[in-house]
């Protein structure tokens, strides 16, 4: 009765093994995975910067220069503003009935830049933030006004390479917080303390003409 009981134990043993091993051998090999779709690099020859000027801010909000940094699709500019040199900045912060002018005033920003097509040329989208300072001398009064700003706008354009330059176009719009103001007197002025800045916080919208080469 032991050896039958062990002959009965390793056939069922063995056939079990069969059943198990019997499936896995006949089964399909899994599908192969299918290969991933990669990203196109971006060429060597695209540069990876600009230097420019913007000389349509004479008549809008000041004159700007600035570098960009990037390559492919994305880039990063600094740029500086002379505020006070725009003929819209003059007759939007200036009363000229009281014979108002600037003393210098100026932009400071950053802004980062998305090119759809790469090569930081054609169709873009950007944002950016300017710290502005504006300070604006009143002779009748004998007083100064002075004012902080900052801006965080979106911008959308289109830039038109031709070689190693470009010119490029852009629309931004935004919103100019009021951070800081103060009243200083002029020389022999002594009415300071009897003026208060009103707070002049507003929505912003601006355009650009750059002017550029590439390295």
């Amino acid at each position: 009765m032991k050896l039958g009981l062990i002959k009965l134990s390793r056939t069922f043993i063995t056939a079990g093994a069969l059943v198990l091993a019997g499936p896995l051998a006949g089964a399909d090999p899994p599908p192969a995975a299918a290969p991933q779709p990669q990203q196109p690099a971006a060429d060597p020859s695209d540069p990876y910067g600009s230097a420019f000027v913007d000389p349509l801010g004479f008549l809008l909000f000041g004159p700007t220069i600035g570098v960009e940094l990037g390559h492919g699709k994305i880039s990063g500019t600094v740029y500086g503003r002379w505020f006070s040199g725009g003929l819209l900045s003059q007759s939007l912060f200036l009363n000229s009935s009281e014979k108002e002018s600037f003393d210098f005033s100026y932009g400071a920003g950053v802004r980062g830049r998305y090119y759809f097509g790469g090569g930081l040329s054609g169709p873009h989208v950007g944002a950016a933030i300017e710290y502005l300072h504006t300070r604006v001398n009143d002779p009748v009064d004998l007083i100064a006004t002075n004012s902080s700003y900052l801006v965080p706008e979106i911008e959308g354009g289109y830039r038109f390479p031709f070689g190693a330059f470009f010119v490029g176009g852009a629309a931004a719009v935004g919103y100019a917080f009021e951070i800081g103001s103060s009243v200083d007197n002029l020389p022999g002025g002594q009415n300071a303390a009897s003026f208060q800045v009103v707070s002049e916080s507003k929505f912003y919208a601006s355009a650009s003409l750059d002017l550029g080469v590439y390295f």
